[in-house]
């Protein structure tokens, strides 16, 4: 009877073991998704810590000849004091502690985005599907067709670091004395070479003869509303033009623009020119050479120009008091697995 009890219990133990081993096989993470490392609490699979390390490893050979860079053990000879593979892990560490610093930044300030890597994934394949599935049905796929990992991983901690950048801004007080202060200390870069204000004629092309007549009435020295009145085919707007601020629209289109009003004189009317579809006459109202952009002019851009350098020095801090913990064993190969691996490729 005791024998059977024995037996009974070395069973049950037997097959209480069974039970925990294929538990923990179900729960145990695949390989390319065990941590290697954790940063304020995020945990860096090994795929997406080899997704970062590809992304570093031109700029890491660009640094040594193509003969140095081609050789079979290049990454693990000691060079100049180091071995690029220590490098190119260095350059990782710091690109995943700025991503993950921004990502517990973004969570703290209630910015909605799953930055895991498993989570990155997931949204990867979700965005391919629904590219390829716009594309099956003709309809119109803005940017990429599909996007690889590396490009997708990039491109959502881009979003989130500007969302992020976005709202300390607005954190930001910035008073209109330091804007002073500020504009005071770099006029410098505020100051131009030649600046003008021109009164613009522009229609479409069809209707250029049209700016023949206005010419004249240019000439005369009517106002832009009287002009407006007289020819309401015709666009006629003022606008102000300097080195620092050409207004050649994003294409470039206004390029011939600049160039004609920067060499004309104050009271000139230029010859009938295109952009673009459309024809043009100007006429310089004003010219000032060696002049300095007015305060009010740049006081938007100036303000948000020092709301982001304060922006980005509390990130910087933050990204400073990092908790980094690593498991250098499971770093170092995993960077040379994919290294190898890129170099047979």
């Amino acid at each position: 009877m005791r024998k059977k009890y024995i037996v009974n219990i070395v069973f049950g133990i037997v097959l209480l073991l069974l039970a925990g081993l294929i538990f923990y096989l179900r729960l145990r993470k695949p390989e390319e998704l065990r941590t290697v490392m954790e940063i304020n609490g995020q945990e860096v699979a090994k795929e997406e810590y080899q997704l970062v390390i590809k992304r570093y490893q031109a700029q890491v050979k660009s640094q040594y000849s193509t003969e140095e860079a081609n050789q079979k053990d290049f990454w693990t000879t000691e060079k100049d004091g180091g071995a690029p593979l220590a490098a190119i892990m260095s350059l990782a560490e710091e690109d995943l502690i700025q991503k993950k610093t921004a990502a517990s930044m973004a969570k703290e300030k209630g910015i909605d985005a799953d930055m895991d890597y498993t989570s990155i994934k997931a949204s990867l394949e979700k965005e391919n599907t629904s590219r390829s599935g716009k594309e099956d049905s003709g309809n119109v796929t803005y940017g990429l067709s599909s996007y690889t990992e590396g490009d997708y991983y990039q491109y959502v901690y881009t979003e989130l670091e500007a969302q992020l950048m976005e709202v300390l801004k607005k954190e930001q007080d910035i008073t209109r004395e330091e804007l002073e202060a500020a504009y005071q200390e770099s006029r410098d870069a505020y100051s131009y070479e030649t600046g003008v204000t021109m009164l613009i004629a522009e229609t479409k092309s069809e209707n250029a003869a049209l700016l023949q007549d206005a010419v004249k009435s240019m000439e005369e020295g009517k106002s832009r509303e009287e002009l407006t009145e007289v020819f309401p085919d015709i666009s006629f707007y003022e606008l102000e033009m300097n080195t620092l601020d050409t207004q050649e629209g994003k294409s470039g289109v206004y390029s011939i623009r600049w160039i004609l009003a920067s060499a004309m004189r104050e009271g000139e009317i230029s010859q009938l020119f295109t952009a673009g579809q459309n024809s043009l006459v100007m006429k310089c109202l004003k010219r000032e050479d060696d002049g300095v952009l007015p305060f009010d002019q740049i006081e938007g851009t100036l303000k948000s120009q020092m709301q982001t350098k304060k922006a980005s020095s509390v990130i910087e801090n933050e990204v400073k008091k990092a908790e980094v913990k690593e498991k250098r064993g499971r770093l170092e190969a995993a960077a040379k697995e994919i290294l190898l691996q890129q170099q047979d490729e």
